[in-house]
């Protein structure tokens, strides 16, 4: 028999997941947790489709998050685990966070009551008491979130409608057809996440020794998560950030060097201790980019981007194929790296977005940055300092968009709780 668990399936930004409330979980051991996720998602799928589950075969679309009461102390209003789910491999890994999915956090809580779903009206002159009869006038409220992977809190301004997330809105993000409520995400202090401040390896810049390429330069930024910037050019791939993911994906030879960078940059940072155990068990962080100068491309749903909408152009490398969209936390490091004087990522920049370092203990005005990937243009904008030569970065905010696709239950097979999944060595199945 299959076992039904509590779950709702949202969108959030341009990636999608299957949400669970940690209540309803807490009577599994964390095994069974991880049995569960594979069981929602269809994974292992060795032909990648996840045919059998909610996932769409792609990192994006592989996700999942656990979301429950923030702990004690923590100046939050909801906490929760995300987890990147492998397509072909039975593998869960709560090491990072998914900036996308983060836009979904905050709404789902307000919806499970996580999280207050009373707040200030959405436009001066709203809020007022209703005709009898009438719908409540449209309030936003202001919920932080604590991503307990990382330890990070960022605030989200959430559109609320008679107590529940109201998703209507006339907001529109590179990657997702239609419009919906404008979500503002602010994180603070975001930088860090493994506990080395943005600049993990202590350098805003070095290089990496590429067979066929030579010394290959680079900047690791840990903002979100930590991200491996690479410039196309150094590649000899000038024109591939600004690729269709296909093409990218057709590249063996490109890909095994963005690998192969990824993997040093992992062992460089101390995620892993080799380049194989990085490759084997370290996929989903850091991950890798490709960076070039602004750029006219075709969109992946055929628009035109032109030179002049973008900063830079930025091809992302999620688990081995080019991210569609762009991951949200990369976006962040990216974005910080744009305000990084001698970073590989600020060089490629539009000159009006360079900048020197700032004086001590003082922050650089926040600034926009536009970053072009498959599927359009991507806003965010950060404020970064630089205090005694060292970057850090107090402030980013960025706009996502969010849905509720289904709420109900996942049927789990007992044999997964069991321990008896098929795809476990020693199953007769």
């Amino acid at each position: 028999m299959d076992r039904p668990v509590p779950a709702s399936f949202w969108r959030g930004g341009t990636s999608r997941a299957v949400l669970f409330r940690a209540d309803d979980l807490r009577e599994f051991e964390p095994e069974q947790v991880e049995a569960i996720i594979l069981a929602a998602l269809g994974s292992p799928d060795p032909d990648g489709r996840q045919i059998d589950g909610l996932g769409g075969g792609i990192s994006s679309l592989s996700k999942a998050a656990i979301v429950g009461p923030a702990p004690s102390g923590s100046d939050a209003d909801a906490a929760f685990r995300f987890a990147q789910v492998e397509v072909a491999e039975p593998r869960v890994d709560f090491a990072g966070n998914c900036g996308n999915i983060s836009a979904a956090i905050a709404p789902f809580a307000v919806n499970e009551g996580l999280a207050p779903a009373s707040g200030s009206p959405r436009h001066p002159g709203e809020g007022r008491d209703p005709a009898p009869g009438a719908t409540a006038d449209p309030v936003e409220v202001d919920v932080v979130v604590l991503n307990l992977n990382t330890g990070q809190r960022f605030a989200t301004r959430v559109p609320v409608s008679a107590g529940r997330y109201d998703p209507s809105g006339d907001f529109a993000i590179g990657g997702v057809p239609g419009t919906g409520a404008r979500l503002t995400l602010e994180y603070l202090d975001p930088d860090g996440s493994i506990g080395r401040g943005a600049l993990p390896t202590g350098l805003v810049r070095e290089s990496v020794d590429v067979p066929g390429c030579g010394a290959v330069p680079l900047s690791v930024i840990d903002v979100g998560n930590p991200a491996v910037f690479v410039p196309a050019e150094a590649l000899g791939v000038p024109d591939a950030a600004a690729a269709l993911p296909a093409a990218l994906d057709a590249d063996e030879i490109l890909q095994s060097r963005l690998e192969r960078i990824r993997c040093e940059a992992a062992v460089r940072i101390g995620l892993a201790g080799s380049l194989d155990d990085a490759g084997l068990h370290h996929r989903t962080v850091p991950k890798v980019a490709l960076v070039g100068a602004p750029a006219a491309y075709r969109t992946t749903s055929g628009s035109d981007v032109n030179e002049a909408d973008a900063d830079l152009v930025v091809r992302l490398i999620s688990m081995g194929r080019t991210h569609r969209t762009l991951a949200m936390t990369a976006a962040m490091a990216c974005a910080a790296a744009v305000a990084m004087d001698g970073s590989v990522v600020a060089e490629v920049a539009t000159g009006s977005l360079r900048t020197a370092p700032a004086p001590a203990g003082r922050a650089t005005p926040p600034r926009g940055v536009r970053l072009g990937h498959p599927a359009g243009v991507l806003a965010l904008n950060v404020t970064a300092e630089c205090p005694s030569g060292m970057w850090r970065v107090p402030c980013l905010t960025m706009d996502r968009t969010a849905r509720e696709i289904m709420r109900g239950t996942v049927q789990v097979p007992q044999t997964y709780l069991d321990g008896e999944a098929w795809f476990l060595p020693g199953s007769s199945r």
